[in-house]
């Protein structure tokens, strides 16, 4: 894919890293020719000094054959502007924003702009870390109905199937690491205590019966 992104601070870079280790044609833009140090050595993309918004800028970085802009700056109406601007004059397949301000959520989501609130996911992540009934998420969904998190079988729980474990604990196991070696299970596999369950389960909490069968890494480390 080509891919533009907008800002290079700590995210743009790391998009920006990230995005050309997986081989994508990356360019990022920035006014600021310093925050390009932030860019790992082995960035591969190119680096573009202009401004996100300006049109100029974003055909210099090949807006007009892009398959998706990233506008991560520290502005919300720069991020929202750039966005509008690929998808309505240059028609640019993906377009993603980044939100600071999590009370214009209502109004990105009325405009059908896809966006990423920090802000509320980080609000989000700590309300489950004081939470003991829930486990922290290792991948968090903005709306909070489901969540992607690690938590470990309990003695109680060695010896279940995997389909065991989730009829009884309303979660679907995803994967299951064990003395370093990590897989995707079958529904008859055999669990074992102390076995690492990624699973996803709804707002981060497992029912009742599941909670004698598996606790979160913390916890277990504790026990």
């Amino acid at each position: 894919m080509h891919v533009i992104i907008g800002g290079c601070g700590r995210v743009g870079a790391q998009l920006a890293d990230q995005l050309s280790r997986d081989e994508h044609d990356v360019v990022i833009i920035d006014a600021d020719a310093e925050s390009f140090d932030r860019i790992g050595s082995a960035f591969n993309g190119e680096t573009l000094i202009g401004n996100i918004i300006n049109k100029d800028s974003l055909i210099r970085a090949g807006i007009e054959h892009a398959d998706a802009l990233a506008a991560v700056t520290d502005l919300d109406n720069a991020n929202l502007m750039a966005v509008q601007i690929a998808r309505e004059l240059f028609s640019v397949p993906i377009t993603i924003a980044r939100l600071f301000n999590p009370q214009r959520e209502d109004s990105y989501r009325k405009m059908g702009v896809t966006y990423v609130s920090g802000t509320r996911l980080v609000a989000r992540a700590i309300m489950k870390q004081l939470d003991v009934d829930t486990f922290p998420p290792h991948v968090g969904f903005e709306d909070g109905e489901v969540d992607i998190v690690e938590m470990v079988l309990t003695e109680e729980g060695h010896g279940l199937t995997v389909s065991e474990l989730q009829a009884r604990g309303g979660l679907r196991v995803a994967a299951v690491e064990r003395a370093g070696r990590t897989r995707v299970p079958a529904g008859r596999d055999q669990l074992q205590h102390n076995d690492l369950i990624v699973a996803a389960i709804r707002g981060g909490r497992t029912s009742r019966k599941a909670r004698r069968l598996v606790v979160s890494p913390a916890q277990a480390q504790r026990a």
